[in-house]
Order: structure tokens, then C-alpha cells, then sequence
């Protein structure tokens, strides 16, 4: 419990409302569903089951109907006067004229009743020596062909009454269901002048037999299990004698072949035939299972649109608050901006809208720390320098004072004419950031200075390339390379003579800066010495690069003892339109 307990707590809201959506709301309908399923399945199988004794009551009664008609049809053909004189065995001596005429009577009656019939045929099979008897006969047939045949001994057997039996247009087994009995001499009933047969085509009966279920089976059968009609083509499985009932009230459950099925048999009133009806359990259990299908499509239909019009609520909720948390974190990692607040009043959109109050307060302390930053770096980049003129004043005033010793008063004058001009190339109208075009220019002027207080002694080259002089750069940052390499490296030569080279170029989107000279070079542990701020003033400079360009720029000195020295520094890229952005921002 404790699992889940913690799993809710850190599950996300969006599986919060859907996780309450299930179990409030597709849980429970779920459950009645279930219980409907069950409810409703037996109630359907009822139904079903009503539904099949309907509609077997309803072929019954047609079926019923049908056949009382033939039998009374027969029945009136036993009793009329006109037709047993005629078969009786003593007349077949009369006149062939009259005989002839009496038959066409019977005939003409015949064919009267076959007109109310519905594709009925009466014959009758009548001793073989009358003159209307022939085997091709549409009327008579001769007795004798009905001897030694099923149907005539299922005839016998019921003393001759009316019989349900199977012919063919012949008078043998086929394709007729057909109604039969004796006709007696009404002088002598214990005397039989022929048989009488009213035939239907088992077709007919077939259509009767219009099942409720399209596995149901029904077929009309003698007492004796003679088929006579059936709704199915095929082979059928069929009810044994023993296991039909002469009146079943509705379906029964029966094992028929080992399958599982309802039946029910009726016999018809007043006739050897039986009704029957039987169906596998499992073809009603397939209709229910197709109403239950569809019930639980319906149900899943039901929770998809429920599903998809609460994940779509649900993705308005938490879809809002979700893009707030991702603002949120961008800020953790410096980007600040404000949401789009939309037309939404609820209480996320008021959400949205305290941050970005929120946002445009933070963004104004940004900038007043900002500035704050910027005065602290100019601060300390002035504070920096200040340490640097002293000591170049230092020294080129003590250079003045020697030369005014010694009267050299040309070279006082272009000395103080070139200290006047470093000096306003320093001060820079107030900038702390010059262009590298006007730092090669201090730089010359410093060196014109130093050529002049070493008498010649000491050369200097610019190669500077052109595309980087309008590039920024903290002022006074290469002169104290400058500085250095003339007083540590050539005046520890020992003629003092030597060349500087300031060079400088663009490389893979950054610039290379370099002061080389010829002087005496260091070993190792000297070039650990003077980074540790001897006088070369090493960690001033870089940390006068770190301020301006945010990021550590090392002095590199690369340096052989008795060859000379370079010192290297290597620096983005900056312009004053990105410095006015900069600051802009």
C-alpha cells in the first residue's frame, strides 16, 4: 500500500485525472456492464427460447392445418356414393361405355378437388382389370403395384385408415408425401375395392417449415420415422423414435450424436405424423454471444469517446502547465521568456500570467545586476591599469631626467612628444575598450620612446593583419609585452641590441596576438617566475582578458635560453556593434 501511496504521489497530474477518470467512471460502468452482461444473457436465451416455440407453434398450426385438409378431402372421397359402387369387384362386368362414363365422373370429381389444392394430385390404385388402369396413369394406378411396398404395409398396419406416407408419381417411395387409405365396399367393409392417395410435393411441405433460427432444424416425420418434409438439404441429425414425444409444450434440453441441443415434437392432431424441431445449444449461445458482442463494442465505443473527450480536456489542463514547468527549468539554465497567455481566464491562464509578471520583474533585477556587473568590470579594469601607467611614467621620466643630464635636449623633445601621444592613446576619451588598431598605435608610440632612451639599440616590426585591427581589446594590454621584452630579454644581452616583432592575425574565428624577441631568452623556472607577477605583469593581464571577455585567456610564453622569447595570448572575436548589443541587452 505504501508503494502505491508513493507511486500516486510522483505519478503526473495528467495520469492523476485519467487514473480518477477510470476508476470513478469506466470502473463502475464496467462493473454494471458486467452484471448486465449476465442479467441480459439469460433473459436473452429466454427470449430465444420463446421466440423458437413461437414460431414452431405458428409451422405447427400451418403445417396442422394443411393436413387436416387432405385428410378430409379423403375422408370425403371414402364416403361419397359415386365413387365405391363403381370399384367395387362385381361391377366390372357392366357395359365399357357406362364403366368408362363412370369413371370420367369420378375423374371430373377429382379434378374438381385437385383445383382447390395447392399442388395436390389424387390417385387411387384400383384392381388391374378395369380399362382405366395403367402403370403411365395420372389417376389410376393398378393395385397391385402398391403390394410388397412400405407404405402399404404402414397401411395394413392401420387397418387401412388414413395414413401419412412416402410416394412417387408412380406409386413407389419418392418424392410425393402423401395421405392414404382403404376404400371399402360399402356393402361389405371388410372387403377393399382400392387406395386412396392425395399427394403433395414434399417441396411444398418444405416451404412450410420456415425455421426462427437459421440453424434450426424442422422436419415432419411419420410414427415409423419416415421422413416426409425437412427445411434442411443436407444430412440432419434426427431424434430417435424413442427420445419424440407425442406433445411437448416447448423446448427441451436433449444430448443429440453428443452435441448439446433444445428439441421439441409434436404429433398432428388426427395424422401419424410428427413435427420436430432441434437446435444446438451453442447456435443460441452464438446469438447471445452476438448481442453481448455487441453490447461490449458499445461499451468500448462508449469509453474511447469518453477517454478521447477527457484526454483532450485533460490536454488543455495539464498540456498549459506542463509548457509552464519546461519554462520553468529553462530558467534554471538561464533562458528567460515569457509565455504566451492566450485567451484563457481560468486559473492556469491566471497562472500563466502571474509568471510572466514574474518573468518581466526577474528580467528587470537581471539588468540592474547587469549594470551593477559592468561598473564592477570597468571598475576593476580601470583599477587594474592604474596599476600599469605608474610604473611606464616611472620609467620614462627617469629617462627624461638622464637625457636632461646629458643636455640631449632633440631627444627630450621627441620623447615628451611621444609620451604625449601614448598618453592620449591611453586615456582614449575615457574607454576602457580600444580597437586593436589604436593599441599598435600605443604601442609604437611606446616603442619610439624606448628607441630613443636606447640609442638605436633596439628595432621594432608591426605585422599586424589588416581584418583584425577594428577588433576590440582591453587597452594597455600588449605594451607591457612590449616592456618586458626589452628589459628582460635584450638588455640581458650583452650588447644590449635586439629586435621586437608585434604580430597578429585571425585564426579559426579567433585572433592571435604575439610580441617576439631576440633577447636571452629564460629557462623554465624563470618563465614560472615571471608568471607568478614578477615584472612582466602577467596575472594582471589575464585577468584584465577574463573581465572583458568572460572567459580564461592564459599567457603563453614560449622561450629558449640565448635565442629570444614569444608571448602569446589568443582572444575571441569582438566587435563594437556586438559590444553595443551587449549592452544593450
Amino acid at each position: 500500500m505504501g508503494k502505491i501511496r508513493e507511486w500516486f504521489r510522483n505519478a503526473s497530474l495528467r495520469g492523476k485525472i485519467l487514473l480518477l477518470i477510470v476508476l470513478g467512471g469506466i470502473l463502475p460502468l464496467g462493473i454494471v456492464i458486467g452484471i448486465s452482461f449476465y442479467v441480459v444473457r439469460g433473459q436473452t436465451e429466454e427470449r430465444l427460447i420463446y421466440a423458437l416455440n413461437q414460431g414452431y407453434t405458428q409451422v405447427y398450426q400451418a403445417v396442422g392445418d394443411k393436413l387436416s385438409r387432405l385428410h378430409n378431402i379423403s375422408t370425403l372421397f371414402a364416403v361419397n356414393d359415386m365413387t365405391s359402387p363403381v370399384l367395387r369387384f362385381d361391377d366390372k362386368e357392366m357395359d365399357v361405355a357406362e364403366q368408362l362414363m363412370l369413371f370420367e365422373n369420378i375423374n371430373s370429381y377429382a379434378y374438381g378437388l385437385e383445383m382447390t389444392l395447392d399442388s395436390s394430385n389424387i390417385i387411387f390404385f384400383i384392381e388391374d382389370d378395369y380399362l382405366v388402369v395403367n402403370t403411365q396413369s395420372n389417376r389410376y394406378h393398378p393395385l397391385t403395384d402398391a403390394y410388397g411396398s412400405q407404405w402399404y404395409q404402414n397401411l395394413r398396419e392401420n387397418n387401412g385408415r388414413p395414413v401419412w406416407v412416402l410416394l412417387d408419381g408412380s406409386g413407389k417411395s419418392g418424392s410425393y408425401a402423401a395421405i392414404a387409405r382403404e376404400l371399402w365396399n360399402p356393402d361389405d367393409y371388410s372387403q377393399t375395392v382400392g387406395i386412396l392417395a392425395i399427394m403433395m410435393e414434399q417441396k411444398n411441405l418444405d416451404n412450410m417449415l420456415q425455421n426462427s433460427h437459421e440453424e434450426q432444424a424442422l422436419y415432419l416425420e411419420t410414427a415409423d420415422g419416415t421422413l416426409l418434409a425437412s427445411n434442411v438439404q443436407e444430412e440432419l441429425s434426427r431424434l430417435s423414435i424413442s427420445e419424440r414425444n407425442v406433445d411437448d409444450r416447448e423446448f427441451r434440453s436433449i444430448l443429440l450424436d453428443g452435441v448439446s441441443c433444445y428439441a421439441r415434437s409434436c404429433r398432428i392432431d388426427g395424422s401419424n405424423v410428427y413435427l420436430v424441431s432441434v437446435i444446438p445449444k451453442e447456435a443460441v449461445r452464438r446469438s447471445i454471444n452476438v448481442l453481448n458482442g455487441n453490447m461490449g463494442l458499445m461499451f468500448v465505443g462508449v469509453c474511447l469517446l469518453m477517454l478521447v473527450v477527457m484526454g483532450i480536456m485533460v490536454k488543455s489542463i495539464t498540456g498549459r502547465l506542463k509548457l509552464l514547468k519546461e519554462q520553468m527549468l529553462r530558467i534554471r539554465e538561464g533562458n528567460i521568456c515569457k509565455m504566451e497567455e492566450g485567451s484563457s481566464r481560468d486559473e492556469i491562464g491566471q497562472l500563466i500570467g502571474n509568471y510572466n509578471v514574474m518573468v518581466d520583474r526577474v528580467e528587470e533585477l537581471l539588468q540592474e545586476q547587469y549594470t551593477l556587473g559592468q561598473e564592477k568590470v570597468q571598475a576593476e579594469l580601470r583599477a587594474l591599469q592604474s596599476q600599469i601607467n605608474p610604473h611606464f611614467l616611472y620609467n620614462t621620466l627617469d629617462m627624461i631626467g638622464w637625457m636632461s643630464q646629458k643636455k640631449e635636449s632633440e631627444n627630450i623633445r621627441s620623447v615628451v612628444q611621444a609620451m604625449s601621444r601614448f598618453y592620449r592613446l591611453t586615456l582614449s576619451k575615457g574607454k576602457d575598450i580600444v580597437l586593436i588598431r589604436d593599441e599598435v598605435e600605443m604601442c609604437e608610440a611606446y616603442m619610439e620612446i624606448q628607441k630613443r632612451r636606447y640609442k638605436g639599440r633596439i628595432c621594432y616590426e608591426v605585422e599586424v593583419d589588416e581584418d583584425i585591427l577594428d577588433c576590440l581589446i582591453p587597452k594597455i594590454t600588449l605594451q607591457p609585452f612590449l616592456e618586458n621584452a626589452i628589459i628582460h630579454g635584450i638588455n640581458e644581452k650583452e650588447d644590449g641590441r635586439g629586435m621586437v616583432i608585434l604580430n597578429g592575425w585571425m585564426e579559426d574565428g579567433r585572433i592571435t596576438l604575439s610580441v617576439t624577441d631576440d633577447g636571452e631568452g629564460m629557462t623554465q623556472e624563470d618563465k614560472g617566475k615571471s608568471h607568478q607577477g614578477s615584472h612582466y605583469g602577467l596575472t594582471n593581464i589575464e585577468h584584465r582578458l577574463k573581465l572583458f571577455f568572460g572567459e580564461c585567456i592564459p599567457v603563453q610564453i614560449e622561450s629558449s635560453p640565448g635565442i629570444g622569447t614569444c608571448v602569446i595570448i589568443n582572444i575571441p572575436i569582438r566587435t563594437e556593434a556586438e559590444e553595443a548589443v551587449g549592452n544593450e541587452g
